[in-house]
């Protein structure tokens, strides 16, 4: 009996040993398979995303997306700001929304160039960094429609043709046109919801909505 025992009770601690040994290798691939993919995607991945999972990881804001947003709020919010202009952090990088009641004058894509210079601080953060910047436009939801000889003007060509006015000041200005690209969303992005707004509310909600907004990733 004791000899039986004694097999039992060492049999029981190699089945111990070896399902501890089991587990632990398990681990150690699931380990190694989420190494493999993140290698794999980082290879595709964009600067400003893989920055995202590196703050997460490090805590460490130094030179990266956070940081920049917090240079643009500053210049545009501190003394003398810059009119007309918002920068925030957001979940796809960060944007810098820009009033089209300052660029432009109604239904046009010819930017103001008096409304130029304030720009000048902002753009030059942003250009001494190595971010991809979209240009993206956006109007309110008043339908517009208007033909000019040949060519009929939507609010989807009016966004489109604003974002490429920037983008084209842009390059001017020393920017890499690798770097950028441009993106009419006409009224499908608003940045604030008109729904039951009537009246001063209403055109207040619609004045926001028309942007163009530099998204920086």
């Amino acid at each position: 009996m004791k000899m039986d025992s004694l097999f039992n009770t060492t049999s029981s601690n190699k089945r111990s040993k070896s399902a501890s040994f089991y587990v632990s290798f398990s681990d150690l691939t699931v380990l190694l398979a989420t190494f493999f993919v993140m290698i794999i995607s980082m290879s595709k991945i964009e600067t400003g995303s893989f920055e995202k999972i590196k703050t997460a990881f490090t805590g460490q804001t130094n030179d990266t997306l956070i940081a920049l947003a917090l240079k643009l709020e500053k210049i545009a919010t501190q003394d003398p700001g810059v009119p007309g202009v918002t920068a925030n952090m957001a979940s796809d990088g960060v944007r810098l929304d820009m009033d089209t009641t300052m660029l432009f004058d109604l239904g046009s894509s010819l930017i103001k160039t008096e409304f130029l210079a304030p720009l000048e601080p902002l753009l030059i953060e942003i250009k001494n960094t190595g971010y991809l910047v979209d240009i993206e436009g956006h109007t309110d939801d008043i339908p517009l429609y208007k033909k000019h000889e040949k060519e009929i003007e939507t609010n989807w060509t009016l966004s489109g043709r604003r974002a490429a006015s920037v983008a084209k000041y842009m390059i001017e200005f020393g920017f890499d046109p690798n770097r950028l690209r441009i993106v009419g969303h006409a009224d499908t992005h608003p940045k604030v919801s008109i729904k039951n707004k009537i009246g001063s509310e209403l055109n207040e909600a619609r004045s926001k909505n028309r942007r163009v907004t530099l998204l920086i990733r």
